[in-house]
């Protein structure tokens, strides 16, 4: 084998690498233009002949060497710049895309739990009813032992904020639910009052009666009136007070009613009134 296949072979196996190939090639560029170049003018310091063929090989082959490392590093440095541009845009490409599950995950589960109310919510029982519109007003302390308020969180309907004391918890309503409710109690009172205006013969009778100019009045009341009321009559409540000396009969408003009437009536009320016993007329006498 001649020197020169055994040196090709020595090199083809010294290249293992694109840094190593880079090197070869400015190295050997870097020769070349050293014995072009320098060759002439290293020449005219009477050097031998054997000596200046030893450095112009080792200028050229230590030049070659610095030139090459640093296009291997310039090469290596835009790469990796190219590469984490690359990641970023994956990165931010399969983050955009989990967000945008996120998103569709969160609507369907609105568009679900809204579903759920507005189906459900007649068939809440009282309780559960008058608890998630009063945390429509404020945040408020339940006992989340009781398995009506349990429900309305398994349901999802409303959160735990802060532990009280044993079953009770700080709760706020879902905001998802919130202008659901909202709105259904509006329209729910707007229906009592005008059911209650316009089909209970006393209406106007009952609400003289709590009107707030009229409590240091005396005037006699029809006992058909009130009898039109109860604890659980809508709107205008009442219960008889049978104490000793205290005989008469209680009117109030149900709860969340007295803003709502001065609203439709443009008067204001208070929020109980008691009517004696000698007020009290009857109509059949």
């Amino acid at each position: 084998m001649s020197e020169t296949a055994s040196t090709i072979i020595k090199l083809l196996a010294a290249l293992t690498s694109p840094r190593a190939c880079i090197k070869y090639i400015t190295v050997a560029v870097t020769l070349l233009i050293s014995w072009k170049l320098l060759e002439p003018v290293i020449s005219e310091t009477q050097v031998s002949t054997e000596q200046l063929s030893i450095i112009i090989l080792l200028l050229g082959v230590g030049c070659g060497s610095l030139v090459g490392q640093a296009i291997s590093l310039s090469i290596e440095c835009l790469w990796s710049k190219y590469k984490a541009k690359q990641e970023a845009k994956l990165k931010q490409k399969i983050e955009a895309e989990d967000a945008q599950r996120e998103r569709v995950k969160k609507e369907e589960q609105e568009v679900s739990l809204l579903a759920n109310i507005q189906r459900s919510f007649e068939h809440l029982h009282f309780e559960q009813k008058s608890s998630l519109r009063e945390l429509t007003l404020k945040n408020n302390t339940l006992n989340m032992a009781d398995i009506s308020n349990s429900a309305l969180e398994k349901n999802g309907y409303i959160q735990r904020l802060v532990h009280v004391r044993g079953s009770y918890y700080l709760v706020q309503i879902n905001d998802l639910v919130n202008d659901f409710v909202k709105e259904q109690w509006k329209s729910e009172k707007e229906l009592k009052i005008e059911s209650f205006l316009e089909y209970n013969h006393y209406a106007e009778e009952l609400l003289e009666l709590l009107e707030e100019d009229n409590q240091e009045s005396d005037f006699n009341v029809d006992n058909q009136a009130l009898e039109r009321t109860s604890r659980y009559s809508e709107c205008i409540r009442g219960e008889a007070d049978d104490r000793e000396n205290s005989t008469g009969y209680w009117l109030w408003f149900e709860d969340y009613f007295l803003e709502e009437f001065e609203k439709k009536t443009g008067k204001s009320y208070v929020d109980e009134a008691f009517v004696s016993a000698q007020r009290i007329t009857s109509s059949e006498a």
